[in-house]
């Protein structure tokens, strides 16, 4: 057995025999993973992901076949000692708000507002604290490069944001005709209303915008799923705004290119999530989440996305280094401010951090401070769970 998979089994995987676990990664690519950085982050990975690594459904990933990135710690004015545990994956970002709450609560382990930055330009560092950057140039969609899908930043004036409301009137029972641009120009094409699948199935009356069936369904659907260490059925998002959020702006017809094809792309913004719809892909693939996991990381901390074409401002993230700590008592954390110029918008505060139950946490600097070209992980970035590559960037099914 490798150090890798002696991790994975500690970490909850022998659930299931490590042949089985590994079918559907190379021996290679399981051995390129970066382990999960809290037991709570695998678990939640576990549940909606696992049964797709090991080929017991063929559906699409929910957060990715593995950890992009190692353990951070990035600051949170809410959690204790200003900073949380997060770390990243191709369609999300993991985080623990609360290491003292109840581990088995569903929300113990939650999604970053990562679209609602990523629009705004916003960097949230608190429930009312943010860092103001810029709006990300960086397409919601496609191949990477893409010239046609819209952008974060042009989608700004159609999704509700820290930086104002845009509400829409209830459509449901209403086919999306809608389109938009790389630039966020709104227009119509009349030709879409054949896609009856995208007819409007519910309007949340808290953000005011409809969800089309296609996406409703999406976010309500069962499925093979891996709950308290047991493979069951069940509900994948429970609730069903679990892993999106609520829906930020209505639903529209984009074209992007796909794996070297410009394509019919419908794409809806919610608070944690970008859902994507392409009726010409195998069904289970038909809807996806976007790579916004990849898009942040890269917007964050590799300076990518902006909109003048000079790279933005690099932030360098802070690694946590996870040993175990005594079974039943709170863990702590050492932060370690990292060198001048290269923290995130102010030093990661010294002292003794609070970080989960039974995990002794350390944050460390960089040992670098060059801003890589690729995403965290580029090996991660290419894997899918069906046979077959995609170009380092490309959405991950």
């Amino acid at each position: 057995m490798t150090q890798t998979q002696a991790r994975m089994v500690a970490g909850g995987l022998a659930l299931l025999s490590l042949p089985l676990l590994f079918a559907g990664l190379s021996q290679t690519q399981a051995a390129d993973n970066m382990g999960f950085a809290d037991p709570a982050f695998q678990s939640t990975w576990n549940r909606t992901d696992l049964p797709v690594a090991n080929h017991t459904t063929v559906r699409t990933w929910y957060w990715g076949p593995a950890p992009n990135s190692p353990g951070l710690i990035e600051p949170n004015a809410e959690s204790p000692g200003g900073v949380h545990l997060v770390q990243y994956f191709d369609k999300s970002r993991m985080e623990i708000n609360n290491p003292t709450a109840n581990r088995n609560d569903r929300f113990f382990v939650t999604n970053g507002l990562l679209t609602v930055e990523l629009i705004s330009g916003r960097m949230q560092i608190g429930a009312s604290q943010y860092v103001t950057r810029t709006a990300a140039c960086i397409p919601a969609t496609g191949d990477p490069g893409d010239t046609t899908a819209p952008t974060y930043a042009g989608l700004q004036q159609v999704s509700n944001t820290t930086l104002g409301d845009h509400f829409a009137p209830d459509r449901t029972g209403q086919v999306v005709t809608a389109t938009i641009s790389r630039d966020g120009t709104v227009g119509s094409d009349p030709s879409m209303a054949v896609m009856t699948t995208t007819r409007g199935a519910y309007f949340d009356p808290t953000t005011k915008h409809n969800v089309p069936e296609v996406f409703w369904t999406f976010l309500n659907q069962s499925g093979p799923i891996v709950e308290n260490g047991q493979a069951t059925t069940g509900r994948l998002n429970d609730p069903w705004f679990y892993a999106s959020g609520l829906p930020i702006s209505e639903a529209y017809w984009t074209k992007a290119t796909i794996q070297g094809r410009l394509t019919n792309v419908l794409i809806q913004m919610y608070e944690r999530r970008a859902l994507t719809y392409v009726p010409t892909n195998v069904p289970g693939f038909q809807v996806e989440m976007a790579n916004i996991g990849q898009h942040y990381y890269d917007w964050r901390y590799r300076g990518a996305g902006s909109c003048s074409g000079t790279p933005g401002p690099t932030f360098q993230p802070t690694q946590a280094v996870v040993t175990p700590g005594v079974t039943g008592t709170p863990g702590t954390a050492t932060a370690v401010p990292q060198a001048t110029g290269t923290a995130e918008i102010s030093p990661v505060p010294s002292g003794t951090i609070v970080i989960a139950t039974g995990t002794v946490v350390k944050a460390t600097p960089p040992t670098s401070t060059a801003v890589p070209t690729s995403s965290p992980n580029p090996c991660l970035e290419c894997r899918s769970p069906t046979p077959g590559n995609t170009p380092v960037g490309t959405q991950v099914p």
